[in-house]
């Protein structure tokens, strides 16, 4: 009898948008045997009436998660808690850990520790966003800890431009801060929206530095909480750190 299709793990994603490029490069990195188990929330713009609109739906999602049997949930959408400032992610989390026994991690929280686990503290971000909202992640960074030294974006507003940007636009995005923040520690890609994950092994073995994505982020995060440490390379750094992590890392 073949194995069933998540055998190893069912990962539950809240799209505020549609999460199709962030499903894509999860499936193209990730060890087989996971699943990932969607909800969207249908965002359409990223503009304040459109995300204070999207906070509401959060809970019902991780509802019906819960319901699917999910090992671990990922609340997505980094611009919904960056509009609402450094922290408001708690929020989020605690409203939705009270609905389901699965772990539950902010999209953004997984960037942080991204961040973190490479040893990062001065950064620069680049992003497919507005420069306002380019901005209000600046800030949350900054607050996180960390010294942003840099940021580049492309002035996207809709959601469903930044997932037809072709493969080398993130590239493109990182050799530009490398040329401006040569003397950073990591070079940060915000969002799931854009490709990402494919950008990133070759930039880093060029800069000799870490290149992180909000993609690659939720892969790691989620693996090291379910505690899959498979050995994953030719995605960056980061997920080749997962095999050399002690098992402690993954609780």
């Amino acid at each position: 009898m073949s194995a069933r299709t998540g055998w190893r793990a069912r990962v539950g994603m809240v799209h505020p948008s549609r999460g199709d490029t962030l499903m894509y490069e999860y499936y193209r990195a990730a060890p087989p045997g996971i699943v990932i188990v969607p909800a969207a929330l249908n965002l359409k713009e990223l503009n304040a009436a459109e995300l204070d609109r999207v906070y509401e739906s959060y809970e019902a999602a991780v509802a019906d998660l819960a319901y699917e049997e999910v090992d671990v949930v990922v609340l997505g959408g980094s611009p919904p808690v960056t509009h609402k400032g450094y922290g408001f992610e708690r929020v989020l989390l605690e409203r939705a850990q009270r609905l389901i026994r699965a772990p539950v991690v902010a999209l953004i929280r997984c960037e942080v520790e991204a961040l973190q686990a490479v040893g990062a503290k001065r950064i620069a971000i680049g992003a497919p966003y507005t420069p306002a909202l380019t901005e209000k992640f600046a800030a949350y960074f900054r607050d996180a800890g960390f010294d942003v030294v840099a940021t580049r974006c492309l002035g996207i507003a809709r959601p469903v431009e930044m997932a037809q940007l072709p493969h080398d636009a993130s590239a493109e995005v990182v050799r530009a801060l490398a040329r401006e923040a040569p003397d950073v520690d990591a070079i940060h890609l915000t969002c799931p929206r854009w490709p990402t994950v494919a950008a990133l092994d070759g930039p880093e073995r060029q800069l000799g530095k870490p290149v992180t994505s909000s993609s690659q982020s939720v892969i790691y995060a989620t693996l090291r909480r379910l505690g899959i440490r498979d050995e994953i390379r030719g995605h960056g750094s980061l997920l080749e750190r997962l095999s050399r992590e002690p098992a402690a890392a993954s609780a």
